[in-house]
């Protein structure tokens, strides 16, 4: 019957193979590596792969046993050489078979693989034998040898395939195994250079790998480590290509990818570490796995307990790949091992570095998807967040020590501001850095639940460290963008302090200042309206009315003060105060002066009776009914207005706001005309208010009401005031002149000539009134009968205009004139009064001078050319002749004389007295005739009425009437 071929294969040889290598890893040690390489001794039975048999075991046997008989019957060499083969072969089968079924002890089977094989090989070989048969049946002696344990001839059998047949398909597994052999033997050299034997090959050989493995081993033991390491780097090289990952790998491999990283770490740490690693690689060139060799050297370190060693191989990875993309695994592998080898001084700065490297704000970070930030992630969470905490409690603890030191009286004096300031700058530093910290964690994680914390206590730490702008947009990101709802009202409130902070800095230009005020009203705004249920709230929102009350926002300052005074529940008394203040400047800055009455009203309520601060405020209210008047004013209800400006000095008397509108309301009643009720409040003022500045100004008004009320006694007196306190000598000259016209008009002449002779007297200037003066006196003491001091100023005035010169007038003429006729008019009324009497030559002498005084008089009079006065002259001289024509008929007769002498006596008057008549007529008609040009005064009619008397038949006469009839017309 037939069977299978028993022919071996390199596959089933493969798989024995592997059961080798698999026991070749190395175990790390303490101080000295364990020998701990593979030997041949150690190798254990081939375990096939479990396969259905091609031939059941009761077959084979048979088939067996009919060989064995075949073969005791045969004779000839040739064929008796084809059973031993094939019971050889069976033999095989039936072994592998065994083995791969797992029985106990498959030697006894293997045994007659030997029995046959060594039957079959003592046959010569002829030409007839092909030679390839024999080859396989030294190479299957051999493993038969191996797989008994009886290495040595196995060994013996592969030298003597390699020897006698070089060639052979199985030479290459062949030298493997001497090398092994050589290995297992600790001759290292000579298995090196079987290794290498089988390396010459070329990698078409299975046991390509194995050798070159194997060859690294071997230069590790002879202690050649460059070379070593150039063996296993080939291994890994070949394992490993670029693109493959380690976790793609067969078991087999990947236990042989892991065997030769360990041995290299193990050489690495005899020779100089990681800096072997980069001197190795520097010629031929970095490769991918590059990574692999620093993790297992530090893995290695890490198995020793050499933590600062396996710690440096990471931070030395880092250091010369710091982009690679395992460099952040490496760095965390370094900070672990810190950990591990409790060194808590290096593990700060080592997070420190990793944020710094791969963080958010990193050029690293920016080259990387999404997907790659991921595991880097992870670690930045922690991280960040620890170093922010660290940060932070430094700082705080900076804090705490810096109050120590300022109250630690055993420091110098002289050296504590040194210290202070030291420690100031500690903590400002710790602070400013949790700072950056925490912005990381924030710029990493902005939607982690965990950011809105991170934010607020960035803010804290930037508040601490004096950065104040930047912690208000920490504080307000938190109150309003995440809207924490466990820290949003702190930090809503926390970014008012810190605008209130920034506003309080000198170096803020006038432009950033204004822009920050209006931040700080904006984000307490805010406040008030996202956390109207916080106890601070109605503070912040008052404040910000206050605020923009200052900054000149009247509207908008109502809109808020009015929710504080709306607020529930109700805040406290001194904000609600405080919102009315607010509420009445605001008010009373729009000119809504009656609601800045109610507002200041309220603010009353607020104050005690005794409070100082209740006169301030009840003068705002009377400034806001003032301002209130004065609209009533604009609009034209004038009454109104004054009815206002009245209620002012109740609301707030004496104050400087009631008294000017008292003084006010009294000048509107005077518009008004409305005089008795500004002249009360006028005199109340001036009895209230003596010294003060308006109070000079109530004269003239009082003046003014005195003169509507025609009380021209009182004008007077008010004008006397003005004259005596006036600092203005023309407004003292007037006043005095019209106080004596008033009480000339008032017929208190007594006052008035008073008056009119200091005005005289005082003031030549002006000329026309200083002469009205003279002549009002002149009159005055004509009143009174005084003609003595009459004459005095009549005199004046002719003296006055007499010296004149450029200042000489029509009036001044005229009152000279005037003055000039009173004394002419005395001389006549003197010559006039003089008799004629005996004897008569005197008295007509006195007669005769006393004509040619008054006749001089009258000259004089004429002299001045005022028509009115030369009329009179005229008819005066007129009237002289005409008086002493009839003083000569009428005057005294001599007595004792006869009738003859009478008679003749009488003849002779007439004679004296007739040129004195007609020279009376003829000054008469000179005077009547002044009325042809139209000249008809009192004198010039008194002229016609004499010549009526003196020429009866001319000038009596009655006038003709011309009637005019209309008939015709």
């Amino acid at each position: 019957m037939g069977i299978a071929s028993n022919k071996p294969k390199p596959l089933v040889l493969a798989i024995a193979m592997l059961g080798v290598l698999s026991l070749t890893s190395c175990s790390m040690f303490d101080d000295e590596l364990v020998d701990d390489s593979p030997k041949l001794e150690n190798l254990l039975p081939a375990r096939m792969p479990e396969v259905q048999p091609i031939v059941a075991d009761t077959e084979l046997e048979t088939v067996q046993r009919h060989y064995h008989a075949a073969l005791e019957v045969a004779e000839d060499e040739e064929i008796r050489r084809d059973i031993h083969e094939r019971l050889a072969e069976l033999a095989m089968i039936r072994a592998e078979q065994k083995l791969l079924d797992g029985v106990e002890d498959p030697a006894p089977y293997f045994a007659e693989v030997v029995t046959q094989y060594k039957a079959l090989l003592s046959y010569p070989m002829d030409e007839h034998y092909n030679p390839a048969r024999q080859q396989e049946a030294v190479y299957q002696l051999a493993r038969a040898y191996a797989l008994t344990g009886a290495m040595d001839e196995s060994t013996q059998a592969l030298e003597t395939l390699t020897t006698q047949h070089p060639d052979a398909e199985f030479v290459a597994e062949a030298k493997f195994r001497q090398a092994e052999a050589a290995f297992s033997a600790g001759n290292y050299v000579a298995a090196a250079d079987g290794y290498q034997l089988v390396m010459d090959h070329g990698p078409e050989t299975p046991y390509f790998i194995n050798a070159t493995y194997m060859h690294g081993w071997a230069m590790f033991k002879r202690g050649w480590y460059p070379q070593s390491l150039d063996s296993f780097t080939q291994v890994l090289d070949i394992l490993l290509p670029e693109g493959t990952e380690a976790s793609s790998l067969a078991p087999s491999n990947f236990n042989l990818l892991n065997d030769s990283l360990r041995i290299m770490a193990v050489t690495f740490s005899y020779l100089d570490g990681p800096d072997t690693i980069e001197q190795t690689y520097a010629d031929t060139g970095k490769r991918h796995y590059h990574h692999l060799l620093y993790e297992h050297l530090g893995r290695l370190y890490l198995e020793k307990e050499r933590y600062r060693d396996s710690a440096d191989t990471y931070g030395h990875y880092v250091a010369n790949n710091p982009i690679d993309a395992y460099s952040p695994t490496f760095s965390v592998l370094q900070i672990d091992v810190y950990g591990q080898g409790n060194f808590p001084s290096l593990i700060l700065p080592a997070k420190q570095d990793f944020v710094r490297n791969y963080g958010y704000t990193s050029a690293y970070w920016s080259g990387l998807s999404e997907v790659d930030r991921e595991p880097i992630r992870k670690h930045l969470y922690t991280f960040l967040d620890e170093l922010a905490s660290y940060e932070h409690s430094s700082a705080q603890q900076a804090k705490a020590d810096l109050e120590k030191l300022r109250t630690d009286k055993s420091v110098k004096a002289e050296d504590r501001e040194k210290l202070i300031a030291a420690q100031i700058q500690k903590r400002v530093g710790h602070y400013a850095q949790a700072a950056l910290w925490y912005s990381e964690f924030i710029s990493t994680f902005p939607e982690d639940p965990k950011t809105p914390e991170m934010a607020f206590l960035m803010g804290e730490a930037l508040y601490e460290s004096g950065k104040m702008e930047a912690a208000f947009a920490a504080f307000e990101s938190v109150a309003y963008r995440y809207k924490d709802a466990k820290r949003g009202a702190e930090a809503g409130y926390s970014a008012i302090l810190a605008a209130t902070e920034v506003l309080a800095t000198d170096t803020l230009s006038e432009e950033d200042r204004a822009a920050w005020a209006e931040l700080k009203i904006a984000t307490s705004l805010r406040f008030a309206d996202s956390f109207p249920t916080d106890t601070r709230s109605a503070a912040v929102l008052t404040q910000a009315a206050d605020e923009l009350l200052a900054l000149g926002r009247p509207e908008e300052a109502i809109i808020a003060a009015q929710r504080v005074t709306q607020w529930q529940p109700e805040p406290a008394a001194e904000l609600r105060k405080t919102a009315w203040l607010v509420l009445g400047q605001s008010y009373y800055d729009t000119h809504q002066y009656a609601q800045a009455e109610s507002a200041y009203q309220e603010v009353l309520n607020y104050l005690p009776k005794d409070d100082p601060a209740r006169k301030d405020i009840t003068t705002r209210i009377a400034a806001s009914v003032y301002r209130s008047a004065e609209q009533l004013l604009a609009a034209g209800t004038v009454m109104a207005a004054v009815d206002q400006l009245v209620r002012v000095q109740a609301l707030a008397p004496g104050s400087d706001i009631a008294i000017s509108a008292q003084y006010d309301a009294a000048s509107y009643l005077m518009d008004l005309e409305q005089w008795d009720e500004a002249q009360k409040l006028l005199l109340d003022f001036r009895k209230q208010y003596p010294d003060h500045k308006l109070t000079a100004s109530i004269t003239p008004k009082m003046v003014v009401i005195y003169e509507k009320q025609e009380s021209w006694s009182l004008a007077a007196d008010e004008l006397l005031k003005q004259a005596r306190l006036s600092a203005d000598p023309v407004l003292q000259q007037q006043s005095l002149f019209v106080a004596a016209e008033y009480y000339e008009r008032d017929k208190k002449v007594p006052e008035a000539i008073n008056y009119y002779r200091e005005y005289a007297h005082n003031y030549p200037e002006p000329f026309g009134q200083n002469l009205e003066a003279q002549y009002k006196l002149s009159e005055l003491y004509l009143q009174e009968g005084n003609s003595q001091n009459r004459n005095f100023w009549l005199r004046k005035m002719i003296d006055t205009d007499r010296d004149a010169g450029e200042n000489r007038s029509d009036r001044s003429i005229f009152l000279a004139a005037m003055a000039t006729s009173v004394f002419a008019d005395e001389a006549y009324q003197q010559f006039a009064s003089l008799p004629l009497k005996l004897p008569l030559k005197t008295s007509l002498a006195n007669k005769k001078k006393a004509l040619q005084n008054t006749l001089n008089k009258y000259q004089d009079l004429s002299a001045y050319g005022v028509s009115e006065y030369t009329t009179q002259a005229s008819h005066r001289v007129g009237a002289i002749y005409a008086q002493l024509s009839r003083d000569l008929m009428d005057s005294q007769r001599p007595k004792g004389l006869d009738e003859l002498e009478l008679e003749q006596y009488e003849i002779l008057l007439e004679e004296q007295a007739f040129p004195f008549e007609e020279q009376a007529i003829e000054i008469f008609e000179t005077n009547a005739q002044r009325s042809w040009s139209g000249t008809y005064d009192n004198w010039v009619k008194q002229s016609f009425s004499e010549l009526e008397k003196l020429l009866p038949a001319r000038y009596r006469k009655p006038e003709a009437v011309v009637e005019v009839s209309n008939a015709l017309r």
